[in-house]
């Protein structure tokens, strides 16, 4: 087999969740504020830690977060604001499975995008336009062995036209980004040499969730390796 690079130093931490049970860890009240305070007696996270959000009542809030921990019972969820939420007295979370990504050598990340109309009448006197925001898009490409777990997953969460939660931090930095992403397409290019590159690009699903971490804290994960 040819020596293979396994990531380039700029592409840092980078990782792959998915969620594997349903939400069982109850949360006893979500703050109105942004981000919204989850109070989860002995929720056991730390900072950085993903998770699976639901509820039956308000289930616009179901989703992927980061955590950003205040103590053993309350944590902040980076992604949501919880401003118009209301009462939320069912809501539950999950530890999602979380693989770590090694063979990534680009990413591109366009995380806002927006798109302007002309909206003028006939009672404008001057051009009107109107700007929206879009959905961002994210692409990556890298070393593909299909004997990687978290590899399989994305074939499968790609298939199904399910939503995961790709994390990456920049090397070097304190800053852990979150992107929940819905694959777009996927590919593989076989190369000389036994070697294979994939590329793979998403849509992302949801406002960017972004926490400062402690670098000698990470989130726990799996190699992505069976």
């Amino acid at each position: 087999m040819a020596s293979t690079k396994r990531g380039l130093p700029f592409v840092g931490k980078s990782l792959v969740c998915t969620k594997q049970a349903a939400a069982a860890n109850a949360i006893t009240a979500l703050s109105n504020t942004d981000p919204a305070i989850a109070s989860a007696l002995a929720h056991g996270l730390k900072t950085g830690d993903a998770i699976w959000l639901e509820s039956e009542s308000n289930e616009a809030i179901n989703g992927y977060y980061l955590t950003e921990v205040s103590n053993e019972d309350t944590f902040a969820v980076i992604g949501l604001d919880g401003t118009d939420i209301g009462t939320v007295t069912d809501a539950k979370f999950t530890a999602p499975e979380c693989y770590q990504f090694c063979d990534v050598n680009s990413l591109k990340v366009d995380a806002v995008k927006t798109k302007e109309d002309d909206a003028t009448t006939i009672c404008d006197e001057d051009p009107y336009t109107e700007v929206t925001i879009e959905a961002g898009s994210l692409s990556m490409s890298g070393l593909w062995q299909p004997d990687k777990e978290v590899q399989g997953i994305l074939y499968k969460m790609a298939k199904a036209g399910e939503t995961i939660f790709f994390i990456y931090k920049p090397k070097h930095s304190k800053v852990m980004f979150g992107y929940q992403l819905k694959i777009t397409s996927m590919s593989n290019d076989g190369k000389s040499r036994e070697n294979w590159t994939f590329s793979l690009d998403g849509k992302i699903n949801g406002t960017i969730r972004m926490v400062k971490v402690d670098t000698d804290k990470q989130p726990t994960t799996k190699r992505g390796a069976k």
